[in-house]
């Protein structure tokens, strides 16, 4: 965690904060590997730092993704989502809207490859969704307390366990009301997770889901 800590400070020093740099690319790395040295500040290892480490790898890994300014100055200055998770709504919500597809300054025996890339990345939006929610549900104190509070994700578990050898991964997900709502509901995950535990104490359920942790 320190090698990766003290690479990400490297980069920040790199990239700098200098006004003359307006690369989308860069601004967006910037502001992920803020808000990374935020959670390690904090000691936080939890949903929001995984996601947030894996969009922080995949831009530092590539020039390919470039996202529209505008979308980048609306995900690093949000007061609603932190940028990792206004990164993955917008990804959520706009798809390939969200990227510059100009190419004017790549070559063009280039851009089929660029192209590529960049709707490889899109295809694993889905899946880091997916991942984001059952992480946020593992911090959870009974199985089935982000369900039981976002309803629009009633049955989405089963869904996908049962559907995705039968249906894209993205297809499960199509519905970007619903997205949207999940997120703006997510905004009272904290809320949710002080109630469940204190549900979960006051049933017994507490300690038998520390008993049942003990021996894993």
């Amino acid at each position: 965690m320190l090698k990766n800590f003290s690479v990400l400070l490297i980069l920040i020093a790199i990239i700098g904060y200098s006004a003359e740099i307006f690369a989308a690319p860069n601004l967006l790395l910037r502001c992920l590997a803020k808000e990374e040295e935020k959670l390690n500040k904090r000691n936080t290892q939890n949903a929001l730092y995984r996601l947030n480490q894996e969009f922080v790898n995949e831009l530092a890994s590539s020039n390919d993704i470039m996202l529209k300014k505008t979308y980048v100055d609306e995900i690093c200055n949000s007061r609603t989502y932190s940028p990792s998770v206004g990164l993955l709504r917008l990804l959520l919500m706009k798809e390939h809207e969200l990227y510059d597809l100009s190419l004017s300054g790549v070559d063009i025996s280039m851009r089929p490859f660029k192209m590529g890339y960049i709707n490889e990345f899109q295809k694993q939006v889905p899946r880091m969704f997916i991942q984001y929610l059952s992480g946020l549900q593992s911090e959870m104190a009974t199985p089935d307390c982000l369900e039981k509070n976002i309803r629009e994700l009633e049955g989405f578990n089963e869904k996908i366990k049962y559907l995705e050898e039968e249906l894209s991964t993205h297809q499960l997900i199509t519905q970007k009301n619903k997205i949207n709502t999940i997120f703006l509901k997510l905004k009272n995950f904290n809320e949710y997770k002080a109630k469940c535990l204190a549900e979960a104490k006051n049933s017994g359920k507490f300690k038998l889901k520390k008993k049942q942790n003990a021996h894993l």
